[in-house]
């Protein structure tokens, strides 16, 4: 399958940035335009994850709106229904 040419894109970066990355194409004897699509393909997804995510705040308000839920669900139930239901669900015999 042959992969669709590439796009050109413009991007601003400050000198420090440029200097580096002259350093390392220089070094690895690849182009610009390489090491800035490999490392945007390799490090977009962990920032996309990074920023999408829920705040620890977040995440501990959504986890106590859950607290009782259930009881709330299944009604009270003893130790001994608990630990069946957990086998059941691992698919423990």
């Amino acid at each position: 399958m042959k992969s669709a040419a590439p796009t050109p894109t413009s991007v601003r970066l400050t000198d420090e940035t440029r200097k580096i990355l002259d350093e390392a194409a220089r070094r690895t004897r690849r182009s610009r335009s390489y090491l800035v699509e490999e490392t945007l393909k390799q490090f977009l997804p962990r920032i996309v994850q990074k920023e999408t995510q829920p705040s620890p705040q977040e995440r501990i308000r959504r986890l106590k709106e859950l607290e009782g839920i259930g009881h709330r669900l299944v009604g009270p139930q003893s130790i001994e229904e608990i630990d069946a239901r957990i086998r059941e669900f691992r698919g423990d015999d």
